[in-house]
């Protein structure tokens, strides 16, 4: 194939995968594979598109493959780092961030590189040795360890930790952990996190509670493991609860964290997060469960950082939700027909509602937090309500209404989506996406899944408890689909059959 017309397609197809039209991507990179199959560039291209669909393990031998034929090209190496820091391989991570660098062909490709390396805690590592770093506790906590404690022999006990824990070998990191609480008079906050991660790893959840809770006594910058500046409070506003879906007692303990290696809690939320499954209904939810006051201020602390802060720039991903946002529309308008009305509840800075309107619908967008709806005026110019939508009048209907990434916030889901029936007309749609927790990617990651550790959400679904809740709430399901979000997220788009 001509070298012009080669590029040009390839192009063309970056063009399609910024935009998030990876099906399309996906159509034309299978007709040039059959041209071109020894080109690395595809493999790369068709790595970006399986990491952004949440297929992790195609993503791994599509990059693999890319490399197998070209070893030192930059964007595949990079996207390959990306990769293992997605997935929480640290030291993979940081030996294949490392090989991007030495293969850059421009400064600023370094430089980029070095604010990576950087933002991960981990530019300080001597490039060539690619030590296992661990994925339960950024690289902060790691140096501190290195610094407090001169003794070597400690030293390589902590890395021989990491490494048990990162091969899940959980009774050698209690029975290491045992034998250094003995010999060590003091700082000692991080050996006893050791030991509540492996204990929530083997069911031990007593046990996982005593001892996070013991850390972040000893060490209480421990409640904030990213950046070290939160610290401990002792005394949170939360409450023990019953199911908040069904309202029934009785539960078992199914996973227990220190929430802040994800997550700053802002000194609001209790870093320890104790997470059950409701023994009449299986929902799993957060108990005790934060107090609502607390949340709202937390919603607010995050929002104003959001946009440039710790969650990034949300400009950054604007294409790519503008474009999510058209496909959800799209699959609506085919279960719709003529429907005019539609409301997004939870609608956040509002880029689904105001794609909605773009496309001729009569959007409303619903949001609580102050900052998100100043923001979306600001940049926008929507209008969002912050309404309560229990205090809606009884005619006020829509034909659709939505909650994306939103149900697994709310205090009541249950009590919540039979509300939500009464503002839809008679048989008119509801889409709910959620993370589910059984799907491959929860499978897969267990007790390292990055929603165990969200503070703001407040409940966990399986795909046959949301199933039994929607229906519930009366409404049928009439398609299940993964969400371009990725990370075991799904969406169910549901019709209303009853009130």
């Amino acid at each position: 194939m001509d070298k012009n017309i080669s590029r040009e397609l390839k192009d063309n197809i970056k063009k399609l995968i910024e935009i998030g039209s990876f099906e399309d991507a996906k159509i034309i990179l299978e007709s040039y594979k059959k041209i071109s199959e020894n080109d690395f560039e595809i493999y790369s291209m068709m790595g970006v598109i399986a990491m952004m669909e949440g297929k992790l393990d195609e993503a791994d031998n599509a990059l693999s493959y890319g490399l197998e034929i070209d070893g030192k090209d930059f964007d595949l190496l990079y996207n390959f780092a990306y990769l293992h820091e997605f997935s929480g391989n640290m030291e993979k991570a940081l030996k294949y961030y490392s090989l991007a660098k030495y293969n850059a062909i421009s400064n600023d490709q370094k430089l980029d590189i070095d604010s990576k390396m950087k933002s991960l805690n981990i530019e300080g590592i001597k490039e060539e040795q690619y030590f296992s770093v661990n994925k339960f506790i950024n690289k902060p906590v790691d140096n501190q360890i290195l610094e407090l404690f001169g003794n070597k022999e400690y030293n390589e006990i902590v890395k021989k930790i990491q490494e048990k824990i990162s091969e899940r070998h959980y009774e050698e990191v209690i029975s290491i952990c045992s034998y250094w609480i003995t010999k060590v008079e003091n700082n000692t906050g991080v050996i006893y996190y050791f030991f509540g991660v492996a204990a929530n790893a083997i069911g031990d959840f007593d046990s996982a509670i005593k001892y996070h809770k013991k850390a972040l006594e000893l060490d209480s910058t421990l409640a904030d493991l990213r950046f070290r500046k939160s610290l401990y409070q002792h005394e949170y506003s939360e409450e023990s609860t019953d199911c908040i879906g069904c309202g029934k007692q009785g539960f078992k303990v199914v996973n227990v964290s220190n929430q802040s290696i994800s997550e700053d809690n802002k000194e609001l939320v209790n870093p320890i997060r104790r997470w059950v499954s409701c023994e009449n209904c299986g929902l799993i939810y957060a108990n005790p469960l934060p107090s609502e006051a607390n949340l709202n201020k937390y919603y607010s602390l995050i929002a104003k950082e959001k946009f440039g802060g710790i969650y990034g720039n949300i400009d950054d991903r604007f294409e790519f939700l503008v474009s999510m946002a058209n496909k959800r529309l799209e699959k609506i308008e085919r279960y719709t027909g003529g429907a005019k009305s539609i409301l997004d509840i939870g609608t956040g800075i509002g880029v689904f509602t105001g794609t909605a309107l773009d496309r001729g619908w009569n959007a409303d967008g619903l949001e609580f937090t102050p900052e998100d709806c100043s923001y979306a005026k600001e940049k926008f110019n929507l209008d969002l309500k912050q309404e309560n939508f229990y205090n809606f009048r009884e005619d006020r209907k829509y034909d659709v209404v939505t909650l994306f990434e939103v149900i697994e916030h709310l205090h009541h889901p249950l009590k919540d989506l039979k509300q939500i029936n009464k503002l839809i007309k008679d048989d008119g749609l509801l889409v709910v996406a959620t993370p589910i927790q059984d799907t491959l990617y929860g499978k897969k990651t267990k007790e390292n899944n990055v929603f165990w550790n969200v503070v703001t959400h407040l409940s966990y679904f399986t795909r046959d408890v949301m199933l039994k809740y929607l229906n519930d709430a009366g409404f049928e399901v009439v398609e299940i689909s993964g969400s371009n979000e990725g990370m075991g997220r799904m969406e169910f788009y549901c019709r209303k059959i009853s009130i």
